[in-house]
């Protein structure tokens, strides 16, 4: 692929900047710094901000309602949000189902489902990941049988992000116990209103609450909700997944690390010299850079060979989320060294009021060890990195 820059692209920064800083209310602004996901409030009012001016799917093609932006424009769009800290969008409906149900839902189920995406309507979870089957997706026994028009669906999910805030469920059910275990596994959506569902939250080291438990006790889901076939769930999950490993080394976060790291080696001073003067931190950040730049060109690699419908474009996914998580841990490692003893301090929120003294570096500190802690599930998350390196094996070394 060409890897030389979009003459345009400044441009394009520029018309994006220009609108953040006319559109984005100064009440959103810095709400989405630290942030998976912003609150259900500040996702709709962004989204029908964005929605206006026809960026309400920036990651999808023209055909689909989307931009139809570059790769690159997709990604210099993401940096300029995360520099200013608006609210981020509905990540798991636009960057995960929106794209499945463009390529596999019905007209029914388009028609239904993805306007709502698009105007922040309706919001998604996913309900992938169960007790004993994270990584291991083909080992899930959440099933699903015929009673008619609809499926009886039973079992449990975990680790379930903002299923408390969602609207729909897309999940994984096993409609045949009786083939290859990747076979008998379905694609379905589900109202999180029905009867049957309960949600239970689980709350992170830190206090906060975005991780859950999804129980389906006899849950009524209409057969029309069947994205593809029966069995299609595998082949549908192999594309929202290689979406998930792609997008999993979030290279605005890293931008933002980089950005943060650098400003404190030209901040602080250690023994009357400031850091960047020190031979071992230049050298580490250096190679952090370096690192950034390879990933930079990998993302828009697999992005080039999805859009050829590259057969490597899986494992190279998986690549990707390996060594863009690992560099998510090593970044806000060393940036809370970087900040000495100041990196065990709790900074408060931009927003949070309740604290009227201010804190040494709060300017420079705050959110750095709360993101420090959060990514060390980053190789966890979306795909363990050890399973990533045996599809990596199997798909290119025929392992």
């Amino acid at each position: 692929m060409d890897f030389q820059p979009d003459p345009g692209l400044d441009t394009f920064r520029e018309e994006v900047r220009a609108f953040l800083h006319e559109h984005l209310p100064e009440e959103l602004r810095d709400t989405g710094i630290g942030r998976v996901r912003s609150s259900r409030e500040h996702i709709r009012r962004w989204q029908r901000i964005l929605n206006a001016r026809g960026w309400g799917a920036p990651y999808w093609a023209r055909e689909h309602g989307g931009t139809g932006w570059t790769v690159q424009q997709r990604l210099a769009f993401d940096e300029e949000c995360a520099t200013v800290g608006a609210p981020t969008q509905d990540f798991l409906a636009q960057k995960l189902l929106g794209p499945a149900l463009n390529a596999f839902a019905s007209k029914e189920q388009w028609d239904e489902h993805v306007a709502r995406i698009v105007t922040g309507e309706r919001l998604w979870c996913q309900g992938f990941s169960e007790p004993g089957a994270g990584s291991d997706l083909a080992s899930l026994r959440t099933s699903a049988q015929q009673d008619g028009d609809h499926y009886i669906v039973n079992g449990q999910k975990i680790w379930t992000s903002y299923a408390h805030e969602a609207d729909w469920i897309f999940l994984l059910v096993r409609t045949d116990s009786t083939v290859k275990k990747q076979a008998g596994i379905s694609f379905v959506l589900a109202d999180m209103n029905t009867p049957g569902i309960m949600v239970r939250p689980i709350l992170s080291i830190d206090g906060c609450h975005h991780l859950n438990e999804v129980f389906l006790d006899n849950v009524r889901v209409p057969r029309s909700n069947l994205v593809g076939g029966e069995g299609d769930g595998w082949k549908i999950t192999k594309f929202l997944l290689n979406n998930e490993h792609a997008g999993a080394a979030e290279l605005p976060v890293l931008r933002r690390c980089m950005t943060r790291l650098k400003a404190l080696a030209l901040s602080r001073s250690v023994d009357g010299r400031r850091l960047i003067e020190d031979r071992g931190f230049a050298l580490n950040l250096a190679r952090l850079e370096a690192e950034l730049d390879a990933i930079v060109m990998m993302a828009q690699r697999v992005a080039a060979m999805e859009q050829d419908h590259s057969p490597a474009a899986h494992a190279l996914g998986s690549m990707l989320k390996v060594r863009g998580t690992e560099l998510q841990q090593k970044l806000t490692e060393h940036l809370v060294e970087a900040l000495g003893e100041d990196g065990a301090v709790a900074y408060p929120e931009p927003h949070d009021t309740a604290n009227k003294e201010p804190l040494p570096r709060e300017d420079s500190g705050r959110g750095i060890a709360t993101e420090m802690f959060f990514r060390r599930a980053a190789t966890i998350y979306g795909g363990a990195s050890e399973v990533q390196r045996g599809i990596i094996a199997k798909t290119l070394f025929q392992l």
